[in-house]
């Protein structure tokens, strides 16, 4: 997005000033609503392509129906709440139903504008790949002919993923590219967090290309025949690492994340990359579904010949239905639903997981939250 802008919606003046205020002086463009059908008009006026903050009740309307009218015209536009002390059912309510995050005001400006930039990140990337299904669209209609000679549906798919895994390449080689220039404008300056910022950056980016490389990979996964990069590594310093990296995330949604078990001396016989990639999906969901003031644990130990590693939350749980068919991919749902993108992920860390020797399993109970054990072998 050239420009990015940013609609905050609140009946309160003071409030929508301030926050108003932040925004501006960071360069985004504001848009500001007091009410909910102001809103909505604004929203249409731009076609979703924008980020959106919202009160959970300005001028006692809904902000959860809000959110469900403007996500069923506009599913990729990111819909974010401000509230002071939202009830525990009502945070529940909009994450479930598509909400991109929810804020305690007052928010610090840090906190604001780390949620609003990753906001419009979300946007920027789902509008890139929009645009990528376009053209991917005219591509299958002018080799209409030529996919009706493809073996299986399975050969197709192989076919979409790896267009889609090096288009991604490309756009992660330029975004590199970038960093690495302000990297170097930025040698010897003296602003600590932004040198920090820009180390996150590097590592984001690094796991941006594991994910391309693992999209690439998927077809063998499930064929068996993946290419693996197997060399012992210590456990203590995966975990920390996975720690280190969504503590800011958590901190931001005010969740405690731990490291926990007794990793210390355990070493993992697998790909580094792949045991990255399986934990940057668990902690992701596990951030996603988790309410604000509850727990994340990151614990390793070993178990006879095994490495076990378990991730365990306090958020919504998933319900026995979709826990009963959450590795079936003949079940998988296409949907938007949060469960269903929920389900691929588990499904492919299995996959990961699987490929290494290891096994994988799926503790929940609805309203207590999840654990997720996965084994792989020690050394």
């Amino acid at each position: 997005m050239k420009h990015p802008t940013v609609l905050i919606v609140d009946s309160d003046p003071r409030k929508l000033a301030k926050h108003a205020g932040i925004l501006s002086e960071a360069r985004y463009i504001v848009h500001k609503a007091t009410g909910l059908a102001e809103a909505s008009g604004i929203l249409a006026k731009h076609r979703g392509q924008l980020v959106v903050l919202c009160a959970l009740a300005p001028g006692g309307e809904s902000g959860l129906a809000f959110l469900k009218d403007s996500l069923k015209k506009f599913p990729f536009t990111p819909i974010s709440f401000l509230e002071a002390s939202p009830p525990l059912k009502s945070v529940l309510g909009a994450l479930r139903q598509g909400a991109y995050d929810f804020l305690r005001t007052p928010v610090p400006p840090d906190i604001l504008l780390h949620s609003v930039a990753r906001s419009v990140q979300k946007l920027s990337l789902t509008l890139e790949a929009e645009k990528q299904e376009k053209e991917f669209r005219k591509l299958l209609d002018r080799n209409c002919e030529e996919l009706k000679d493809a073996r299986t549906l399975s050969s197709f798919k192989g076919f979409m993923i790896s267009m889609a895994a090096h288009d991604f390449r490309s756009i992660i080689t330029v975004l590199d590219g970038n960093l690495k220039f302000i990297k170097e404008r930025c040698e010897g300056c003296m602003v600590t967090e932004a040198s920090g910022m820009l180390h996150d950056a590097v590592r984001t980016i690094g796991r941006l290309h594991t994910m391309a490389s693992t999209l690439l990979d998927y077809e063998a996964a499930e064929s068996g025949s993946i290419r693996l990069a197997i060399r012992p590594f210590p456990l203590s310093d995966i975990l920390k690492e996975c720690v280190d990296f969504y503590r800011a995330y958590a901190e931001q949604k005010k969740v405690e994340l731990v490291l926990g078990g007794d990793p210390r001396g355990v070493n993992v016989s697998g790909d580094r990359g792949m045991v990255m990639e399986i934990l940057d999906n668990l902690l992701y969901n596990a951030l996603k579904f988790t309410p604000s003031r509850g727990t994340i644990r990151l614990s390793g130990w070993k178990e006879g010949g095994f490495a076990v590693i378990c991730v365990s939350d306090s958020g919504a749980g998933i319900p026995k239905e979709k826990l009963r068919k959450i590795f079936d991919q003949e079940d998988m749902v296409a949907t938007l639903d949060s469960h269903a993108r929920l389900g691929l992920g588990l499904m492919i860390c299995k996959r990961l997981v699987e490929a290494q020797k290891g096994k994988i399993r799926i503790d929940s109970v609805p309203g207590e939250g999840t654990q997720v054990h996965f084994s792989l072998p020690a050394v």
